[in-house]
């Protein structure tokens, strides 16, 4: 006999349409609602997500506890057991974790009772890597609405992770809702097109909440009495506990509506800003803490993570809301990026202050590195001058020293500021760097001659540095690199007019890129950019390409470029000891219903990977828009050395030929949403259109071994942090510390101090199709791991001894 699974639900965005009083106010009436049916009805309510039961709790008291009792005697169900609904492409593996975890522990808190199904019903595609994560926090299924539109085995499946873990899945394609006071014809019709002798029916009014109704409810009733078949009200557990699925898919789930991955450019750069300082943070204040420098900010920690996972709610993050939620998002951002600029000020000053007192003259350099591991790099800071220089043909030169007294390139460069005035300094030097500890550097200045080096507008740039195996040119006409040689091999097309040439498309005001874009390559009608003749608008008074920096550290060249109303600068830092070049992209945007990326040609053909969630997974080679995280690569065959380019929350690309292109944004309109075949937007009143303006882009192209790109990619998006401190010489002392990992390429994505548990743990990651075995040292305690494929694991450090934890802890 055919069983039916009903799951009541409300499906409730906290804020999408509406602002986010509005998402609060309708989840007061929607659980009031569904408390008060449940007084007369014999039902299941079943909701998710720690957001909405935080507003009950503080602006309900009295409904939070009838939910208590309701929980209590079965009538109601936590489901999900999320933080809330985030995107499930974009946030980084540990920001996942998160989500699940501190989802767990409020429910446990709160209710003593938590989900073993995780629940992301409006997500726009799942990626692979969510598949380990999900099992090691605990779950073992997953119900979705939006699985993409690639080829699925069915509706019940099992999902294979990178490491081989796996979860059930159960997709719901034809929706989480049902129509108010229609509800069982509806049910009866989802009955009807699934062929699976168990099967699971969401059912309930949704999307600005509301629930089940009362005629629903008493229709349902007859519905169950009157069946041949058994329905009943349930759960998703006691659904996923009755069906064993044999079909196994082993990808992604995705893309859908990929436009998500490139709209509200300004809330995907802010989102990764706030979680590389996030997790570099706790780093730092783990180790200032175990020194025992500082009290060890647990609670501010935790304000910072719940800003990071509401920013990461599914309308939010991809860039579906009204302006209200573009805004909402970045108070969110900025207010955990405050608390962190605060956090590390705290922890950093505390491990300065064992620092011996400045020496006459010097301008003592401190530099923190966020990585377990001696890291040799270029470092920048700024600092002012004792007293102000005012001569006009004498200036301050700096020579920067080792602890060792060893004098180290270096290359002084334009400050931020813009007092032409010899006063400020911005230099650039390059250093080794004690692991997860400071490094002093000193910086001495020295009176000379101006010296500036005069380019001709319109000459070829090429930099060719055989002691390191790197040439590059950049093209004088066009403005684009035309040669990127690393020990001998070329990887710029070399038939192509070059490298990072913006490019224009025309789009639409959807912001999502629903319907024909959907299936097809994102935008149409690509023009290229050109090399503006005279520069005009904000750079005005410009050559058309032009040098602005030349040392022994690296030589830039900014250039400048056109199309339509809309302007691009564009910015080579080409590094002189390192194999990068460092790509800054400054658009300009003052054209509706376009879409802009960078293209980069590669001279060679092979696969298109990137970087996921605690993965690197083959991506879309036809034209079609890809989603990644900090990395995007070619694997060719036979190679060791892959060509890649690294981003700072740049997640849209594609790939057609051997062409890859960055998506940095598109100027669609705010919560542009298609309906049947009507007009997008009304034509008779201007609507407010995503990305207008000044929007700022980074990259980084280099060659490199895969294993290697995850650290590599870590390090661009984690750059050592320096300042100009003069220590005050306290004569504290402080315990010492000590962190070794035998591999670097074993990424340290996190240290924290442990919510569950007494001392520290540490989240490792080997984003590899190898496994490997690495030995961790902490403060004189080893352990020997086992790693698998694309394997995360969690170590415990109790003060005297290394634990590896079955699963991923908080």
């Amino acid at each position: 006999m055919k069983e039916v699974h009903l799951i009541c639900n409300a499906h409730l965005d906290p804020i999408w349409q509406w602002e986010w009083e509005e998402g609060a106010a309708a989840a007061l009436s929607t659980f009031r609602s569904a408390a008060d049916l449940a007084d007369e009805f014999d039902y299941i309510f079943c909701h998710n997500e720690v957001t909405l039961y935080k507003y009950i709790e503080e602006y309900a008291p009295e409904l939070f506890s009838r939910i208590k009792e309701l929980i209590r005697v079965g009538k109601w169900r936590i489901m999900g057991g999320w933080y809330l609904q985030p995107d499930c492409n974009m946030p980084q593996g540990e920001s996942f974790v998160r989500q699940i975890l501190v989802g767990r522990q409020y429910f446990m808190e709160k209710f003593g009772q938590w989900s073993t199904t995780a629940i992301n019903f409006d997500a726009f595609g799942h990626t692979r890597g969510l598949v380990q994560i999900i099992t090691k926090c605990g779950q073992d299924s997953d119900i979705m609405i939006r699985p993409g539109d690639d080829p699925l085995p069915g509706e019940q499946f099992w999902w294979e992770g990178f490491d081989g873990s796996r979860i059930k899945v159960n997709t719901q394609t034809d929706g989480y809702n049902t129509p108010l006071g229609n509800a069982a014809a509806a049910i009866q019709k989802k009955i009807d097109k699934r062929e699976e002798d168990v099967i699971c029916v969401l059912w309930g009014v949704g999307n600005h909440g509301g629930g089940p109704s009362r005629k629903d409810l008493a229709d349902i009733k007859k519905m169950i009495e009157d069946s041949e078949i058994q329905i009943l009200h349930s759960t998703p557990e006691t659904f996923f506990a009755r069906i064993n699925p044999e079909a196994v898919h082993d990808k992604s789930l995705r893309m859908e509506m990929p436009g998500c991955y490139t709209t509200m450019s300004q809330i995907k750069a802010k989102h990764a800003e706030l979680e590389n300082n996030l997790y570099m943070v706790e780093k730092l204040c783990s180790v200032a803490a175990m020194r025992g420098l500082i009290e060890y900010p647990q609670n501010e920690l935790d304000e910072v993570v719940e800003d990071l996972l509401n920013c990461e709610f599914h309308d939010v993050l991809p860039g579906s809301s009204v302006r209200a939620g573009e805004d909402n998002g970045l108070r969110l951002i900025n207010h955990g990026l405050l608390i962190l600029n605060r956090l590390r000020a705290r922890a950093y000053f505390a491990l300065s202050a064992m620092e011996p007192k400045a020496k006459e003259g010097e301008y003592p350099i401190l530099v923190l590195n966020p990585n377990p591991y001696e890291w040799e790099t270029d470092v920048t800071c700024e600092l002012m001058l004792a007293d102000q220089n005012w001569s006009d043909d004498i200036v301050n030169y700096s020579k920067v020293y080792d602890a060792d007294g060893n004098l180290i390139p270096s290359q002084t460069t334009k400050e931020e500021s813009c007092l032409n005035l010899d006063w400020r300094k911005r230099v650039v030097f390059r250093g080794k760097l004690k692991p997860l500890s400071l490094t002093r550097f000193s910086i001495y200045m020295e009176l000379d001659q101006k010296k500036e080096k005069v380019y001709e507008s319109g000459q070829d740039v090429i930099v060719d540095l055989p002691a390191i195996g790197k040439h590059v040119e950049i093209d004088g006409k066009t403005g684009l690199m035309r040669s990127y040689r690393i020990n001998g091999k070329e990887y710029i097309d070399q038939s192509s007019e070059g490298a990072f040439s913006p490019v224009m498309y025309k789009d639409n005001a959807d912001a999502w890129g629903m319907g024909k874009f959907q299936k097809i390559a994102m935008g149409s009608d690509p023009v290229g950019f050109q090399l503006m003749e005279v520069p005009d608008g904000p750079f005005q008074g410009m050559k058309s390409l032009q040098v602005i920096e030349d040392g022994d550290i690296y030589l830039g060249v900014e250039c400048f470029f056109q199309c339509e109303n809309t302007r691009v600068r564009v910015e080579y830092d080409i590094y002189k000891n390192d194999p990068a070049v460092d790509v800054k992209v400054d658009v300009f945007m003052n054209d509706a219903n376009r879409l802009v990326r960078i293209a980069v040609p590669a001279a060679n053909k092979g696969q298109y990977i990137g970087q996921t969630a605690f993965g690197t997974e083959d991506l879309y080679m036809n034209g079609r828009e890809c989603v990644a995280q900090r990395f995007v690569a070619i694997r060719e065959e036979g190679e060791e050395n892959l060509l890649a380019l690294f981003n700072r929350g740049t997640y849209g690309s594609c790939f057609n030929g051997n062409t890859f292109s960055m998506t940095l944004l598109r100027t669609a309109t705010y919560c542009g949403h298609p309906i049947l075949d009507r007009e997008i937007i009304p034509s008779n009143r201007f609507t407010k259109k995503i990305d207008m303006g000044e929007r700022n882009f980074a990259f980084r192209l280099t060659a490199a071994p895969e294993k290697a790109l995850e650290r590599l990619a870590a390090e661009f998006n984690n750059p050592p942090y320096a300042c100009n401190v003069f220590p005050v010489n306290t004569d504290r002392t402080a315990a010492e510390f000590s962190l070794k990992i035998s591999d670097p390429d074993i990424v340290l994505i996190t240290m924290k101090k442990s919510e569950e548990k007494e001392g520290y743990v540490l989240r490792l990651l080997n984003n590899c199709s190898e496994g490997c075995s690495v030995s961790v040292e902490c403060c004189g305690a080893q352990i020997n791991l086992e790693f698998g494929k694309y394997e995360v694991k969690t170590v415990l450090y109790d003060g005297n001894s290394l634990t590896e934890l079955l699963g991923l802890a908080i």
